[in-house]
């Protein structure tokens, strides 16, 4: 059995949904573990036209599919485009009809997407980590009261919840995290840990994250789960990413994620100079170093690794014949 599993993150832009549920199955017969999908009520920029509801496709694209795993990457049941109850419902639907093939990503959210949601407001991170964190827990009890119960927060609140259709499995939560606070939360309150490189690298995954994700554990009583690595790499040039690509490239600016529209997206994209390229991807050689990069990971305790094809088939298979039977 491979030491590390390997996954695909989607996106979602570009395409029709038809198209997404069609890369689903060709990312299952190629042996991926897990297939992820954008989010997103906007494309993450504007030039990226679609936009389809990820939580309709999924259900189609298992439905197509016997063995691949798939979820959200990421959601955000924190009260504005998405309340934790409906998130807890649309999970618990998925896993009835496809038990354990469903995977729940969660994080704080983008303003992009959420911000019209707030009345065009945008809370704070710590408010959107408290709502975050709140959510969980009542998707939590959603899913295994097996009776009426009240519950009181700071910001969801009701005297009657209850879940009628439950789920048939427990369903995983990868709670995504960048540095060492929300680190510690994922261990906390999620079950496993997403996080991206370059932005960590293997030394900071080891020396900062997990450090922080593993008290989060401890701190719950549970055991440590899941280290999963989002890998941003290239075997093009700097160039040729920042010649082709600009009008993608917000998400590279930093608090990218308070960017308010997929246009101003698009015209921070265009402000982004080579060498910012080169901050968030790993600019390779060949395969070799790929498979070395993804090692060290592997060495630091990475578990799984995303990496982000989005529908280029000819890019998946790339990766299924250099790096999927390698390891």
């Amino acid at each position: 059995m491979s030491k590390i599993r390997f996954q695909l993150d989607l996106g979602e832009n570009d395409f029709d949904p038809a198209q997404f549920v069609d890369g689903v199955v060709y990312a299952d017969e190629l042996g991926f573990d897990t297939a992820w999908f954008g989010d997103h009520f906007f494309p993450w920029y504007h030039s990226g036209k679609k936009s389809a509801f990820a939580w309709s496709v999924m259900s189609v694209a298992l439905e197509k599919t016997k063995r691949i795993k798939v979820g959200p990457l990421v959601s955000t049941p924190i009260g504005g485009r998405y309340h934790p109850a409906l998130i807890a419902q649309a999970s618990a639907t998925i896993d009835n009809m496809y038990p354990g093939r469903f995977s729940l990503g969660v994080g704080t959210g983008e303003a992009v997407n959420e911000r019209p949601f707030f009345n065009d407001k945008w809370p704070t991170w710590n408010e959107r980590i408290d709502r975050l964190t709140e959510g969980l827990a009542l998707t939590k009890m959603l899913w295994k009261s097996d009776k009426p119960f009240n519950f009181t927060g700071k910001y969801f609140s009701s005297d009657f919840f209850y879940m009628y259709t439950k789920p048939k499995t427990r369903i995983p939560i990868y709670f995504s995290a960048v540095g060492k606070k929300s680190a510690y939360y994922a261990g906390k309150y999620g079950d496993h840990l997403v996080t991206i490189s370059p932005r960590n690298s293997p030394d900071k995954l080891k020396n900062e994250i997990l450090p922080a994700f593993k008290q989060g554990c401890r701190d719950a009583n549970k055991q440590v789960g899941e280290i999963v690595v989002y890998l941003n790499f290239s075997l093009d040039s700097p160039e040729s990413i920042w010649n082709s690509s600009r009008n993608e490239l917000g998400w590279m600016t930093k608090d990218s994620w308070s960017l308010q529209t997929p246009l101003e997206v698009e015209k921070i994209g265009q402000k982004l100079t080579v060498e910012d390229v080169k901050k968030f991807v790993h600019f390779l050689k060949n395969w070799n170093d790929a498979k070395n990069l993804i090692e060290e990971y592997v060495e630091v305790g990475a578990t799984a690794i995303i990496l982000g094809s989005g529908l280029d088939k000819s890019l998946m298979q790339n990766f299924a014949n250099k790096l999927l039977t390698s390891f």
